[in-house]
């Protein structure tokens, strides 16, 4: 605590950071999660896939809130399935980097498990069918599914075509870009016909989820009035009504309101955020 008080000063942010600041910034810097209804319908049809061993496209805009929403449909379903003592890992997440070729795509999934992630692509090609059957998963969750390299693919529909596995997998990507890469290959077409796409939110829903995040994601001192008046037509214009950039911007405004030691998000640091953020 002594070193990050230390750091506050140095770098002229506040005067003091306390035990009780700190701890509310640790807080906000963590990714919340809250049980929406269109998170649910969306975990609903998740759900479905895992049941029926079925693939699947969760598409969206960029910041719609697919990857929230995919980590904790994997925790839940993973915490609900876990038996003590077991090595099950029924939902496997993995994010894919740009460009991402086999070994890249194999070396994601091994890490997940836990596995080495060394030698040649027939190793861990071998290792990585070898582990999803040793940890029983059940789901293959690929994010930012667009990066992968067109031959890549084939290594996809072999996990999903291996009899052994029976496995569901599901690739996420923004709409565009997924649905562009999907189309090229007529048997990737074929094994993922079934699409949820996360929508922008309708106004009033906006409204609702600005109301709820400031009650149950920031819970700072005093009400900060997030969705009435400018602060609400600066936000809406920002995010353009998608939950992700809503939660990055409400918490990073929390965070440097505290941080001033202010109790509240005033328009000021709103608009500071956001111009920082380029949205």
């Amino acid at each position: 605590m002594t070193d990050a008080m230390s750091l506050a000063k140095q770098f002229g942010v506040i005067q003091e950071l306390t035990p009780e600041i700190q701890a509310e910034i640790e807080r906000l810097s963590r990714q919340p999660y809250l049980e929406l209804d269109q998170v649910k319908r969306c975990h609903a049809w998740m759900y479905e896939l895992v049941i029926s061993r079925m693939t699947g496209l969760l598409l969206g805009e960029s910041r719609c809130g697919k990857t929230v929403t995919c980590k904790a449909f994997a925790n839940l379903y993973n915490k609900l399935r876990l038996t003590k003592g077991q090595r099950m890992k029924p939902v496997v997440y993995i994010q894919i980097p740009k460009n991402c070729g086999s070994r890249d795509f194999f070396m994601k999934i091994l890490k997940a498990l836990n596995k080495p992630s060394n030698g040649t692509i027939s190793d861990l090609r071998e290792r990585t069918l070898d582990s999803l059957v040793i940890h029983q998963v059940e789901m293959l969750i690929i994010d930012e599914a667009n990066h992968l390299k067109f031959e890549t693919f084939s290594d996809v529909r072999h996990i999903y075509d291996d009899d052994e596995l029976k496995i569901s997998v599901l690739l996420v990507g923004t709409t565009s870009r997924l649905l562009a890469i999907v189309k090229r290959d007529e048997q990737v077409v074929n094994r993922f016909l079934e699409q949820f796409e996360l929508d922008r939110l309708e106004d009033t829903q906006f409204k609702q989820m600005i109301q709820i995040w400031e009650r149950d994601v920031l819970r700072l001192p005093e009400e900060s009035k997030l969705a009435s008046g400018d602060n609400l037509k600066i936000l809406k214009q920002a995010t353009k009504k998608l939950i992700g950039r809503l939660d990055m911007i409400l918490r990073k405004a929390a965070i440097r309101s505290l941080l001033r030691g202010q109790k509240k998000v005033d328009k000021d640091v709103l608009r500071e955020v956001i111009a920082a953020s380029k949205l």
